[in-house]
């Protein structure tokens, strides 16, 4: 039942999102272009970056989005591109950048018009369009972040944990022992933190956290770079006749295209209105805001699309790499690949990288769902967190896969309403919001 389910959703979700993808190019762009060039002026007053207010939302949305998809969910688009056929599936990366170039803007735009109008997403879609959607935004959005991401997560740790114990314990542990020896000690810690209801612990938590993740992942990526220096010439070879020669032609470009926008809509969280929610955590002015962004998304798309493909196209033409087998097997062969030329330093870089990466990702969909959600609520909503983690962790080892299906499908159904609210709010609603003459920051009722 649950396989005819899976089939049932991918097959669904490879259909829209060739159909979806222009919508949100076109829409996304449109939205864009009027926020920056028109409603930024007359609604906003200039405004600097000040550094107190970078370290909550970008710690918020940067832990949330770097996740072990920056790695296994950019391995698993490049495995699917090279079982089309495509040898050079390096240009998949190229496609990734080319939509980023388009859809980072939405991410500046989403939060600049959210806090003109001073409203999270579920609230302004319920206001635009209608509340009955803004609630259904709501419950997708925590399926997707608690549910989906989280069983990513899981997953993510659960591999990594495996291959330690295997590799260098010579130990294969059983889909028991991994459930209660990985996947439940991870839950504590999450528990935890989540139970002491602190803030100021949990920000904390957080900013550490992805602070360590990012930082040893970049000298990791940097020390691979150097001693793979005479691999870059091929590299962006590779890239160029994957993108003007593709094996299977203008099917080859369009699977290309497809497979990157995901993956940047997947890791960068652009148009889910996500980074409108983090935006919350500072009392920061609207254009302030969208800058700050744009700093978590930037990072992100960096570290998923670029530095995942480039140690990957030099695992392949090293033949380490074989995009042979599941997730795990992907995942052995890339931290294979890292071995071979930063040594155990690679190798305990990227074990860190991917276990507290996962960890805020984790945590990160508490913050959103207490902000989608009633606060006052607290204690139902730390229960019905806690059982919804408790799931997917529990389907992450026992592999039922039903739900991991079910992100594509689930991040086309939030962006597209989350972005035909705020094109709707582009087009009409913001001249409400329109400063007045006097340049005196108030705003009319909505």
């Amino acid at each position: 039942m649950l396989h005819q389910l899976e089939a049932v959703i991918t097959a669904i979700s490879d259909a829209v999102w060739p159909i979806f993808l222009p919508f949100m190019l076109i829409v996304g762009a449109f939205t864009s272009i009027r926020t920056i060039f028109m409603i930024q002026g007359k609604a906003t007053k200039p405004a600097g970056l000040k550094i107190k207010n970078i370290i909550g939302p970008a710690s918020i949305s940067l832990g949330a989005m770097i996740g072990t998809g920056a790695i296994i969910g950019v391995l698993g688009a490049l495995s699917k591109f090279s079982a089309s056929g495509e040898v050079n599936v390096e240009a998949m990366a190229i496609w990734a950048l080319i939509g980023a170039c388009i859809m980072v803007p939405v991410s500046y735009a989403e939060t600049l018009n959210s806090k003109i109008m001073g409203k999270s997403p579920k609230e302004y879609i319920g206001q635009l369009i209608t509340p009955k959607l803004g609630m259904v935004y709501a419950v997708c959005f925590v399926a997707l972040a608690v549910f989906g991401f989280g069983g990513f997560q899981f997953s993510g740790i659960d591999s990594v944990a495996s291959l330690v114990t295997s590799q260098f314990m010579g130990i294969n542990l059983t889909l028991t022992q991994r459930y209660m020896f990985i996947v439940v000690p991870v839950i504590a810690v999450v528990a935890a933190l989540v139970l002491s209801k602190k803030h100021e612990i949990f920000m904390n938590a957080m900013t550490y956290m992805i602070g360590t993740a990012v930082v040893g992942y970049f000298i990791f990526f940097t020390l691979f770079v150097i001693k793979t220096s005479g691999y870059i010439p091929t590299y962006f070879a590779h890239i160029l006749e994957g993108m003007t020669n593709p094996v299977n032609g203008f099917s080859g470009i369009v699977l290309g295209f497809v497979l990157g926008m995901q993956k940047v809509l997947q890791t960068a969280e652009t148009g889910l209105g996500a980074l409108a929610m983090a935006a919350q955590e500072a009392d920061t002015k609207p254009r302030e805001a969208a800058m700050i962004s744009l700093i978590p998304t930037v990072v992100t798309v960096v570290v998923s699309i670029v530095v995942t493909s480039y140690i990957a196209s030099y695992g392949i033409n090293a033949g380490i790499i074989t995009f042979q087998g599941g997730a795990a097997e992907r995942l052995a062969e890339y931290f294979a690949t890292a071995e071979s030329i930063t040594g155990i330093f690679g190798l305990v870089v990227l074990c860190a990288f991917t276990v507290l990466s996962a960890l805020t990702t984790i945590l990160g969909s508490y913050y959103y769902m207490t902000k989608l959600f009633k606060e006052n609520h607290i204690n139902k909503n730390i229960a019905i967190y806690l059982a919804l983690i408790i799931l997917a962790g529990t389907l992450a080892v026992f592999g039922a896969n039903v739900v991991f299906e079910a992100v594509d499908l689930l991040l086309f159904v939030l962006c597209g309403i989350n972005v035909t609210a705020l094109a709707i709010f582009t087009v009409k609603e913001w001249k409400k919001y329109v400063i007045s003459d006097d340049n005196q920051d108030q705003r009319k009722a909505s």
